[in-house]
């Protein structure tokens, strides 16, 4: 007699840093590498920042986003902010920018646990650069008769 037995799956939510580097510094670049035990202790950045995405209400699945906000002017000198959280809209691109009048937005989205820690916009634009770079060279080659 055979007998099988099944495990649930041990599957859980997605996991984002949330935070914002307005209250707390830590936001700025927390760690896209650590490990179950550090997401379990509360005194590591991982273990403080990291939190599971809640159930959307219309069953989208989550993501994680980062919003890097260059706030111009105002009250304060201009000066930039990092957010870390969970969402469910996506779009096209991994990232994009936004200008919205008195701040920029430069906002990019992934979809596994952690991946919006570290400097995740500066590796984006390190893409886009090289990106264009290649398009400019080739075009330039292009023209010369390459």
């Amino acid at each position: 007699m055979v007998t099988i037995f099944t495990i649930p799956s041990l599957a859980t939510a997605l996991r984002c840093y949330t935070c914002n580097s307005n209250d707390n510094s830590e936001c700025f670049a927390p760690p896209t590498n650590f490990t179950e035990e550090l997401v379990r202790d509360n005194r590591t950045i991982p273990g403080r920042l990291l939190l599971e995405c809640p159930k959307d209400p219309q069953g989208r699945k989550p993501l994680c986003r980062t919003i890097r906000l260059l706030v111009l002017g105002g009250s304060l000198p201009d000066h930039e902010r990092i957010v870390r959280e969970c969402g469910y809209e996506r779009s096209r691109r991994p990232c994009y920018k936004v200008d919205n009048g008195g701040h920029e937005e430069h906002v990019c989205h992934c979809s596994t646990d952690g991946c919006n820690g570290g400097s995740q916009i500066a590796g984006c634009g390190v893409v886009l650069l090289a990106l264009a770079s290649t398009g400019l060279l080739l075009r330039s080659m292009q023209r010369d008769g390459w």
